[in-house]
C-alpha cells in the first residue's frame, strides 16, 4: 500500500488496523522529474504494521505514486489546460512526450466532477462562511479551483500545516485516479 503524506507529518498508526509502524527498510530508489527538467532520486522509506504486518511505502505528497512526474509539473500541465492550452504544446513545454501529458489530462478530466464535489464539501465543512466559488467554465476548471478553495480554507482552519501543492494533492487524490472501462 503506498501512503501519501506531507514530510511534516508522519504516520502514527496503520489506516488498516490502527496498529503502530516499524522502519521496513526502502521502497526502490526512483527518479522523478521536476519543473524545469531536473531529475532527482528518490528512495521512499517503507514501514510495516505491527499488527496486521502489511508493509506501507511512505510517499510525500509531491510525489504523486505510481507517476514518473512531481505534483508541480502534473499541477503545472492540468493548469494550462484549464486554460485553454492542448496537450502538444504543453508537453512541449514541459519537455515530455505528448502522450504522458495526455493520459494525466484525460484521466483528470474524466475525475474532475467528483474531485471538485470532494473539494467543494471540505472547503464548506472547513469553513461553513465560504464565499461563493465563480465558475471556470470547464470541468476540469471547476475541479482546480474547488481544490484552491479547500486547500485555502484549510490553511485558514488550522494554519500552514504544509505546503499548498502537498494539500492539493492530498486532497484531490483522486484526480489521476485511473480511468473506468
Amino acid at each position: 500500500m503506498i501512503v501519501v503524506l506531507d514530510e511534516a507529518v508522519p504516520p502514527s498508526s496503520c489506516d488498516g488496523c490502527g496498529g503502530s509502524f516499524k522502519r521496513w527498510g526502502y521502497a526502490r530508489t526512483r527518479v522523478v522529474r521536476e519543473r524545469g527538467g531536473v531529475r532527482r532520486l528518490v528512495r521512499p522509506q517503507r514501514v510495516r504494521c505491527g499488527s496486521c504486518l502489511v508493509t506501507h511505502v511512505l510517499l510525500a505528497a509531491v510525489l504523486v505514486p505510481r507517476r514518473a512526474d512531481s505534483a508541480y509539473v502534473i499541477l503545472g500541465a492540468l493548469l494550462a489546460k484549464a486554460n485553454g492550452r492542448g496537450h502538444r504544446a504543453i508537453a512541449a513545454d514541459l519537455s515530455l512526450p505528448a502522450g504522458t501529458v495526455r493520459g494525466w489530462l484525460r484521466r483528470a478530466s474524466a475525475n474532475a466532477e467528483r474531485v471538485r464535489g470532494d473539494a467543494m464539501r471540505l472547503a464548506v465543512q472547513t469553513d461553513p462562511l465560504l464565499g461563493q466559488i465563480e465558475p471556470a467554465g470547464s470541468l476540469l476548471g471547476d475541479a482546480l479551483n474547488a481544490l484552491g478553495a479547500a486547500v485555502a480554507a484549510a490553511r485558514r482552519r488550522l494554519g500552514p500545516i504544509g505546503t499548498p501543492i502537498a494539500m492539493a494533492m492530498i486532497i484531490g487524490k483522486l484526480l489521476l485516479h485511473p480511468l473506468r472501462t
